[in-house]
């Protein structure tokens, strides 16, 4: 679940041209734990072009994030495509392979698509095939061999007013990771 206000933000900072990414963290209501509600959007430095944007390797640390558990990322980009990217299978896999704490059932991928007048959103788990190729890929072409769409999975999603999530972004662009400062968004 997507509360509304983070999504609202997050389509009002993109560019149609430039994709931005964010880091998904959350929680697991108690009577439910297969429901994961996303809490936090946490905005690191990144770079990006019109077809992928770059983060970072190491993962953000704040003792805002502690109780929360990673989600996976969300990232725009500037039209709807009928397939999940190789590229963002490519960079989840690798993520996943680098930080133990991400878990393949869990972490998912989050596109929001620029459509005129509006935005579509999806998500996405990897597959297992998915996890090993985009493990193993290095060709970062719009058409990498050996790319299936067996790779991932669409999973449902539900955006909610329900309650209220907030960003994390960096006080400065050349302040460490753990520097950031959180901001409520009503």
């Amino acid at each position: 679940m997507l509360p509304k206000n983070l999504l609202k933000r997050f389509i009002v900072i993109s560019d149609l041209r430039t994709q931005i990414a964010a880091y998904l963290y959350g929680v697991s209501p108690p009577d439910n734990p297969h429901v994961k509600e996303i809490r936090c959007l946490a905005l690191v430095p990144q770079w990006g072009t019109h077809q992928t944007v770059v983060l970072p390797q190491q993962l953000p640390e704040h003792e805002y994030l502690r109780d929360l558990e990673p989600l996976g990322w969300i990232h725009t980009q500037p039209n709807e495509l009928p397939q999940l990217a190789p590229q963002d299978v490519t960079m989840h896999a690798k993520i996943m392979a680098e930080n133990k704490s991400w878990d393949g059932e869990r972490t998912i991928i989050m596109t929001c698509s620029f459509t005129p007048g509006s935005c579509s959103l999806a998500a996405y788990k990897l597959t297992p095939s998915g996890y090993e190729w985009g493990r193993q890929n290095k060709d970062t072409s719009n058409n990498p061999q050996g790319y299936l769409p067996s790779h991932y999975e669409k999973v449902q999603m539900l955006l909610s007013d329900r309650f209220l999530g907030f960003f994390m972004v960096p006080e400065v662009c050349s302040a460490p990771r753990s520097a950031v400062r959180p901001q409520r968004l009503a």
